[in-house]
């Protein structure tokens, strides 16, 4: 007879239940408090589990520092559908329900009733259990807006426009709802695969095309630094970063090569005249100088000085965070007198402007098909190698080369402002003003001359609109 009610016991457990090495009651006597108190005084040298004869799964582990009650259960539904349409169950949980006497005996009893009753809803106690650990917690939206004002604005990062576009365009409308402990690395994938989708641009004045392989890039830089930040902070409890290495799921960044010739570059230099102001200007001083196309744009008229004929950009101004000193070439010097004397000087401080110096010029794309046409029509050739702005940094910096021959890296990187981290640049604080002078003066020389011999020949069989002085008036038709 007790080896049936045995027999029976583990029939009803289930073959997936059964509870492992244990002191084993053949008539499956229900605990009790008088025998968990005995427990207590006689421990086990090595960890066992003794069932409860109540409730299905129900056991306490004894250990010889501690007794744990422990619920073992199946979830209906976890393991899909039979042929027949019935609910399966899936794999075994087991829910650790607390440390005894802490949790007495029947309040053991009472939360796995509670767990069973869930798990025969087919709703997962482990998920309900997380679930209510996260409750409270900062959603990835509120994360990132958090991560905004408390780290990129006091930061005061010049990427600010980067982050806030990353966050509110891409992240938040992905991932906002989710809490940002539960978000899982299959979350950032599934948004990466949506933002690596190029969007035509929309039909808006001021609409621009979304997404793309360089919006995913920045995209996974901004969310992995948002979560490291909250990590660090302790606004998460997680302490891994779902974003991490992830840029590896990403198209190879091809480094781009493309360099002008010295003939296109001079007729660049003439087709800028058509431009007129702002822009015309900026890309002849792009020419002169070898800056990013942020530099002259962003200027200001405290940053350049025609007396000493240098540009001074400071450093919370300038990408490497160093100031960084460029000779001007009496032709930018040129440029830059024509445009104070044609531009009047108002409180605000941005040289090349739309909104009367008040905010940098901007709309370099639109800008830059129109400076195409332009030599399409100066040439009467189609630009086939399409290039951007930044490349002409890329092709001054070429040139100089040529100029310089072996050994002028050093020189070279002077000039383009690159940061030197040698120890002997901590110690050498000579700028090299006087060395970058003669070698931008040689190149403006090559770039100019030859530009204004081209521009009048062109001028007297095509348009005598382009030659290589700077025009008398510089506002043109935008």
């Amino acid at each position: 007879m007790r080896s049936l009610q045995f027999v029976t016991f583990r029939a009803k457990l289930g073959p997936n239940l059964d509870p492992a090495p244990t002191f084993l009651d053949p008539a499956m006597t229900q605990l009790t408090d008088v025998r968990l108190r005995a427990l207590i005084k006689r421990r086990p040298a090595n960890r066992v589990s003794v069932p409860d004869g109540s409730v299905r799964g129900l056991s306490i582990r004894v250990g010889p520092s501690s007794m744990t009650w422990s619920l073992k259960l199946r979830v209906r539904g976890d393991g899909g559908v039979s042929n027949r349409g019935h609910e399966l169950n899936g794999k075994t949980y087991r829910v650790t329900l607390g440390e005894y006497p802490t949790v007495s005996l029947d309040a053991a009893r009472s939360l796995a009733h509670q767990y069973w009753d869930q798990a025969k809803k087919g709703i997962s106690p482990v998920k309900a259990l997380e679930e209510s650990a996260t409750a409270g917690g900062l959603t990835v939206s509120e994360l990132g807006q958090s991560f905004i004002s408390d780290y990129v604005k006091m930061r005061e990062l010049k990427a600010f426009n980067r982050y806030q576009c990353a966050i509110n365009v891409h992240i938040i409308p992905q991932l906002g709802t989710l809490l940002a402990d539960r978000v899982t690395r299959d979350d950032v994938r599934a948004m990466l695969k949506r933002v690596l989708e190029k969007k035509e641009r929309p039909i808006h004045p001021r609409g621009r095309p979304r997404g793309g392989k360089e919006a995913a890039r920045t995209t996974m830089s901004v969310l992995r630094s948002m979560f490291a930040w909250a990590i660090t902070e302790g606004m998460i409890k997680r302490r891994d970063n779902p974003a991490s290495g992830m840029e590896r799921n990403l198209p190879k960044k091809n480094s781009k090569e493309r360099v002008l010739s010295l003939t296109e570059a001079r007729v660049v230099y003439s087709a800028a005249d058509a431009l007129g102001y702002p822009f015309g200007p900026v890309y002849r001083l792009l020419l002169l100088t070898g800056c990013r196309p942020g530099e002259w744009s962003g200027c200001q008229r405290s940053f350049v000085d025609l007396d000493q004929a240098l540009l001074i950009l400071p450093a919370k101004h300038y990408k490497s965070d160093h100031v960084h000193i460029v000779p001007l070439v009496p032709a930018a010097v040129a440029i830059l007198r024509e445009v104070f004397e044609a531009v009047p000087r108002l409180a605000n401080e941005y040289i090349f402007s739309g909104t009367g110096g008040k905010k940098p010029v901007v709309g370099w794309p639109k800008v830059h098909e129109r400076m195409l046409r332009e030599i399409c029509a100066l040439t009467g050739e189609r630009v086939v190698n399409r290039w951007t702005p930044h490349d002409l940094r890329r092709t001054v910096a070429t040139r100089l080369a040529e100029t310089l021959g072996v050994g002028g890296e050093q020189m070279i990187r002077r000039v383009l402002g690159h940061s030197d981290g040698s120890v002997t640049a901590i110690y050498n604080r000579y700028g090299y003003v006087k060395e970058m002078r003669a070698v931008l003066n040689q190149w403006a020389d090559e770039l100019t001359q030859a530009a204004a011999v081209e521009a009048k020949s062109e001028s007297e069989s095509v348009t005598p609109l382009q030659t290589a002085q700077v025009p008398d008036g510089l506002v043109a038709a935008a």
